[in-house]
């Protein structure tokens, strides 16, 4: 019987596996450099952990089911409120501030599209204890380095949700209002936001996008707000700090992000070959959410990578990504030397990477597997050679072959 996989899903090939773990390795470069530490989360969580502040989108599109005790469940549809809830439960006592990061898959029933699935990947980092400038700008600075250590070309674009929420509360907008705006521009839905806005500043903000001189245009707008003012003078401290630490960035103040707990700063980062709408990142500030877990008030900044988005963005700009590195595959001439032939590899591999023919193909048909794995050498036992403690070596790049010392294998590369 043919069983497929489920929709939404899919199965890495070696080589996809060998991709995808360079462009983790090379993020996660990043994330060690800047000291964040490796942590792991449960697949699944009870429901009422996402429920909280995760914005309709996420919540409409979890994976919920109830366990065999009639608990209600939902497979985890993003980090932080797993990582706050962690937090919050077990490592409140630690000293700050606390540098974590991971990579998993989570999981959302949407309608599979090329670069969306239903299991797809993040890899993310959560900054939890500090307030200040300098934390904000490190996280953005952390998403930014590491994009940089993969060669890609992306647009950071920079906005704070303090500066959108100060200004409609100082408006008397009620907060339930606001996460409904917010998720509308978080979407670029324009009929909604024109149906619920009724201050055309609303909109004069919102349209706010360029250079240092969208900060000037901001202080004019906004001189009448204070809230908002106070929001934007923050901003301007961070984008100051990402002036020194040699961030490129455009600022937005239409970034809103849809997840509801952010508080402060956001941010999101985007690559022109997937779209203007597709982001291949995103984070900003939430400062009240561990409280929700019953946890002490604490703030804290964080980001993910869309890591399939990255995945695409990193072919569609045609970046390459070193190959494989086998050193010697090994085959035995006939059955009375096999075991020396083991031996041989066995040895090999404590310096090398080593494959054996565990075919027992004839020796075209070793070439030929050899050269499909781009490997240096192909080691060839025979029973004459073996009792002089010789074995005979092809270069498969110069194609010569030689009798080479067992003892002196290692030299060849």
């Amino acid at each position: 019987m043919k069983i497929k996989r489920p929709r939404g899903t899919r199965d890495f090939s070696p080589e996809e596996m060998r991709k995808r773990n360079f462009v983790k390795n090379r993020i996660e470069e990043i994330y060690k450099k800047f000291n964040y530490s490796e942590i792991t989360i449960p697949t699944y969580e009870h429901l009422e952990l996402f429920n909280l502040k995760s914005g309709d989108d996420i919540r409409d599109a979890m994976y919920v089911f109830r366990d065999k005790k009639g608990r209600e469940l939902c497979l985890r549809p993003e980090a932080t409120a797993s990582v706050c809830r962690f937090f919050a439960n077990e490592l409140r006592n630690v000293q700050k501030p606390l540098k974590f990061y991971y990579y998993c898959p989570m999981f959302r029933y949407e309608r599979p599209q090329k670069g969306r699935y239903r299991e797809f990947f993040q890899s993310g980092i959560e900054l939890i204890g500090p307030k200040n400038p300098g934390s904000d700008a490190e996280a953005i600075t952390v998403a930014y380095r590491a994009l940089k250590n993969l060669n890609l070309n992306f647009e950071l674009e920079i906005g704070h949700l303090g500066i959108l929420r100060g200004l409609l509360n100082d408006l008397g907008i009620a907060e339930e209002k606001q996460d409904e705006l917010i998720n509308a521009v978080d979407k670029k839905d324009i009929k909604v936001l024109e149906n619920i806005v009724e201050h055309q500043i609303i909109f004069n903000i919102l349209e706010l996008k360029g250079d240092s001189k969208i900060i000037k245009k901001a202080e004019n707008l906004l001189k009448d707000y204070p809230a908002a003012v106070l929001a934007l003078c923050e901003l301007k401290e961070i984008l100051l700090l990402l002036d020194i630490l040699g961030v490129g960035y455009v600022i937005d103040l239409g970034v809103a992000r849809g997840l509801e707990y952010y508080t402060g700063m956001v941010f999101e980062i985007r690559v022109p070959e997937l779209g203007a709408q597709c982001q291949i990142a995103g984070g900003g500030r939430y400062d009240k959410l561990i409280e929700l877990f019953n946890g002490p008030k604490t703030p804290a900044v964080g980001f993910a990578y869309g890591f399939d988005r990255v995945i695409d963005a990193y072919e569609l700009q045609g970046l390459e990504i070193p190959g494989t590195e086998v050193d010697f595959v090994i085959t035995a001439v006939d059955y009375s030397v096999q075991k020396n032939a083991l031996k041989i590899a066995s040895k090999l591999r404590e310096n090398f990477v080593v494959d054996f023919d565990l075919m027992n193909r004839k020796l075209g048909k070793v070439l030929d597997y050899a050269d499909g794995l781009n490997a240096k050498f192909v080691i060839i036992v025979g029973p004459r050679e073996f009792k002089e403690n010789k074995v005979s070596v092809r270069n498969m790049k110069t194609k010569e072959r030689k009798i080479v010392g067992i003892d002196e294998l290692g030299n060849l590369i």
